[in-house]
C-alpha cells in the first residue's frame, strides 16, 4: 500500500519533522487545557489538523502518531487509552481530505468560512462516534482505569436515560466535541494560514 507523502527530499524531511513537532505541540496544548486547567476541552488536535491542511492528511496522520508516542516516552507507560491515537488519525484524515475536495483556491470569505462549519461538525461526529466506540469497548477491560475527562459529569447524568451504554458513550461526547471542533477547526486553519503566508513571503525574498 502506498502513502500519498510528496517525496520530494527537502519537503520530505521538512515535513517529517513539522510532525513531530505538530505532535509535540498538541501534546503540550492539550496537558495545558485538559488536565492542568481541567477545561471542559481537549484542543489536542490543532497542529496536527493544521499540518493536514498544509501537507496532506498522512502527514497529519503521522503527527497524530508522534503525539502518543511522546506522551508513551514523556510518561513511560503504554497505557490502553492510546487506542484514542484512532481518533487523532481520523481527525487528520478528515481534515485533510475535506481540504482537498471541498475547499477551493477561489472561495470567498464566506464559503469558506461555512465549509469550515461544515467541517467542524463532521469533526464533531467522527471524534465522538469514534471516541464512543473506543471508550465502549475499553470499558469492558479490566485493566483500563479511564482518566477523569471532560465526559464523567455527563456520564453521571444521562446514566439512566441510554438504554445502551455505546450510544451513552458517543452521545456525552457530542457537547465537548461540538465546542472543541469548533476551535480545533478554525484554530488550525489559522495556523496553516500564517504558515502559508510565511512561506510565501520568504519565496519572495
Amino acid at each position: 500500500m502506498s502513502f500519498p507523502f510528496d517525496f520530494s527530499n527537502r519537503k520530505r524531511v521538512l515535513f517529517f519533522i513539522l510532525s513531530i513537532l505538530c505532535g509535540f505541540l498538541d501534546y503540550i496544548i492539550c496537558d495545558f487545557v485538559a488536565w492542568v486547567n481541567h477545561l471542559p476541552l481537549f484542543c489536542d488536535t490543532i497542529f496536527i489538523m493544521a499540518l493536514s491542511f498544509l501537507a496532506g492528511p498522512w502527514w497529519g496522520v503521522l503527527a497524530g502518531f508522534f503525539y502518543h508516542l511522546i506522551d508513551f516516552c514523556l510518561n513511560r507507560t503504554l497505557e490502553l487509552g492510546h487506542w484514542f491515537v484512532i481518533c487523532h488519525f481520523l481527525a487528520a484524515l478528515t481534515a485533510g481530505y475535506f481540504k482537498i475536495w471541498f475547499i477551493k483556491k477561489t472561495d470567498s470569505s464566506l464559503a469558506l468560512f461555512i465549509k469550515l462549519i461544515i467541517l467542524s461538525l463532521a469533526l464533531c461526529l467522527v471524534m465522538s462516534i469514534s471516541g464512543g466506540i473506543i471508550g465502549y469497548i475499553l470499558s469492558y477491560v479490566e485493566a483500563y482505569k479511564a482518566a477523569s475527562s471532560q465526559t464523567d459529569f455527563l456520564t453521571f447524568l444521562w446514566d439512566n436515560k441510554f438504554h445502551s451504554k455505546l450510544l451513552l458513550q458517543i452521545a456525552v461526547r457530542i457537547p465537548v466535541n461540538i465546542a472543541d471542533r469548533f476551535i480545533c477547526t478554525f484554530a488550525a486553519w489559522g495556523v496553516y494560514w500564517l504558515g502559508k503566508k510565511g512561506n510565501s513571503l520568504s519565496c519572495k525574498k
